[in-house]
């Protein structure tokens, strides 16, 4: 699992994202950041999270839901 804090500007926006939701599609990533990438982008970072071991996701649908493996007081600790 990658550390929490060696994460890019972008990565912690959209963790935060995650973090405050609970839960976040790419969709409601976008809503909630205030000068989103593109939904594609959005797509690809939470892949490269997955990817960390940050976030897992499950399909909802035809939707792909992600949560976030740590709890944020253990993130924040890590």
């Amino acid at each position: 699992m990658a550390d929490p804090h060696d994460l890019s500007r972008r990565e912690r926006q959209i963790m935060d994202v995650v973090y405050a939701r609970g839960e976040a599609t790419a969709d409601d990533v976008v809503a909630g950041l205030a000068d989103p990438p593109t939904r594609t982008a959005v797509r690809t970072f939470l892949r490269i999270l997955e990817d960390k071991g940050l976030v897992s996701h499950e399909k909802r649908g035809r939707a792909f839901v992600y949560l976030a493996v740590l709890a944020r007081e253990k993130a924040a600790a890590g």
